[in-house]
Order: C-alpha cells, then structure tokens, then sequence
C-alpha cells in the first residue's frame, strides 16, 4: 500500500460485522522493504501519511465465503496525530475534520481452499539497527519545522536548518533544553533558494533532529537513501509574538511533555524499518540515522503534503565522497 494523497494522511482500521479485524493484518515490508521481523500494525489502526508505504499480509482463511470485511479511515484533516480507539472506527465520519465518507475498501472472502501460511520470523535480513558507537561521534544536524501566518496571502512553511550558535551570538535563537543541558542554535536557511548547508559524507552516518514547532503532522521525505527512526520525544514550545520572521527564529524548545498534549510520541514497531518518510507530530521531536551510500550530488528533503513543500518546505543537500572532505571548511 501507498499514500498517495496530496495531503491526507489515512489511519486505517479493517471491520467485520462493526468490530474491528485488526489482528488479521501482519506487516512485513515498510518504505524501503522487509521489515527485520512481522509485527503487528499499531491497535487504532495503520497510520500512512502521504508517501509512506507499508507491505501487509492479510488472512481471510477462517472466514466463510460472502464474509464482508470493510477498510475504514479514521484521520481527520489536518492531520495532528490524534488517536481514535479502533473500536470506534464506526463513528469516524467527520464534516468538520474533512472525513464525511471514511469507506477505503470492502473484501469479501469468495469460494476456495483456504491455506493458513506461516511466516517466517526473521525477514530482512540486509540492514541492522545503527550500533552506538557508530553514532556516537556522527555528525549532527537539526531543522525547525516552521509556519509562518502572513497578512493577506497563505501561511509560509518551512524547514529553518540551524547551526549551534557562538557564545557571543545574541541575536534571534533557538534555545533547546533536554534537562540540564542547554543548546543555542542560529537559524542558517529557510528557504529553498537559501545557500546548501548540509554536505552529507558518503557512507558516513549522520543524526537529524526533527523539531516540530507547528500544530500539524509533517511527513519528511528524504531522497536518495533510506534511514531508521531513533527517537520520538515529546517537547513544549514557546515561540513569542514576532519570534518567527523571514529568516530568523526565536524560540525556546523544553525536552518534556507540554501539559496539554495528548499524544503518546512513541515508535511504532512498524517504523523501525527502512524508511524515507517519517511523520512528526505536533510537540516533538524525531531523531533519525541516515547514511548515504550511493551517489555524490544535489538531493532534496522536504515535507511530503505537496501543498506545504509547495509553500516552501523543501530544502537542498548535496552528498560527496570523503575525498571531498579536506575542500569543505
């Protein structure tokens, strides 16, 4: 299955006779192919924000034939990671959250043998989880996730790319606290036509920080090569009245639970595959290991709402081999 909606993300629940099937699903494959091992898709429903991917095994063998199975979307728009108990998928109808007529699909299980097949519990088998040590001296990056009101025309989205400042900067910054350490970071790009700020080595693994200081889910998609999820970490913001310009940001970002948020800001286990597009919600941060292995040259990341990376969420890259690395001071 793909998302390929311009901006609707799909939490998706399989009912029969109005109680929810979801112990039928298994998902085996996620963006970039096998996950290492079948899990079972999350218990309000698979989650699939524009662009994500997910390869799911179905078993209809218990059922009789003409048994009617329906696949509901409970996500309203826009989407902000709110969870919906799958055993209401029947009530998701929703005018005012976009979702007026929540069918997807109907299955309905036709005449034949029906063979249960196992599967098997190790799939792929190409990929491991990044070691520590690997990351511990990898360089790191982090990128606002920004939306900007203006007077007259549509919101500004964008992907503020920030550097730790000096200790003589006093201009606008982003201070972030995660307990009792303090990191102030200067806005270096916002827009897409802004100079390249990130020059990824090949083969070297790299850490992106993903802070999302807008109210909605954002689905960043990174081109060429895939990554793996590390963290969801839940994160209270305090952006003052004109703290969001055209280039430069004021904001304090606090590692801890905002008290009115509701979200549980874990890693599903559907998501600790491969993958080249991971939501971020309201109120978090996502950390992400990426390495490219492939090709040198300019590449993009951006949200994938394609409204958003029409508004300017959309930011370049340009990977090259580690000859290179003695040039880029």
């Amino acid at each position: 299955m793909i998302n390929g909606s311009n901006a609707r993300t799909y939490r998706l629940v399989l009912l029969r006779d109005g109680q929810p099937e979801l112990d039928r699903i298994t998902q085996i494959g996620t963006d970039h192919g096998l996950l290492l091992a079948p899990v079972r898709v999350p218990s309000d429903g698979l989650v699939l924000a524009s662009a994500e991917r997910a390869d799911l095994l179905i078993d209809f063998s218990d059922l009789a034939p003409g048994s009617l199975l329906t696949l509901l979307n409970t996500a309203t728009a826009p989407f902000d990671g709110t969870s919906l108990p799958a055993a209401d998928a029947q009530h998701a109808a929703d005018l005012d959250g976009l979702l007026p007529y929540p069918q997807v699909m109907a299955f309905r299980v036709a005449p034949g043998q029906g063979t249960r097949r196992t599967i098997p519990a190790e799939l792929g088998t190409d990929y491991f989880p990044p070691a520590p040590e690997a990351l511990a001296g990898a360089p790191r990056r982090a990128i606002a996730l920004v939306e900007r009101e203006l007077d007259g025309e549509p919101n500004m989205l964008t992907m503020r790319e920030l550097a730790i400042a000096n200790d003589d900067d006093t201009g606008p910054l982003v201070t972030v606290v995660d307990g009792d350490r303090t990191t102030r970071y200067r806005t270096l790009a916002a827009h897409f036509e802004h100079t390249t700020t990130f020059f990824p080595m090949l083969d070297e693994y790299e850490v992106w920080q993903l802070i999302n200081l807008t109210s909605d889910t954002h689905p960043i998609h990174v081109h060429l090569d895939p990554f793996q999820i590390l963290s969801r970490r839940p994160i209270r913001r305090e952006i003052p009245e004109d703290g969001i310009e055209d280039l430069n940001l004021t904001a304090v970002v606090t590692l801890e639970r905002d008290p009115q948020d509701e979200l549980a800001h874990t890693i599903d286990d559907n998501e600790r595959g491969l993958k080249d597009t991971i939501r971020v919600n309201p109120n978090e941060i996502v950390e992400i290991a990426i390495r490219f292995t492939t090709y040198s040259g300019r590449y993009m990341y951006h949200c994938h709402i394609l409204e958003h990376e029409d508004r300017d969420m959309m930011r370049p890259f340009v990977t090259m081999p580690a000859e290179l690395m003695p040039f880029m001071s």
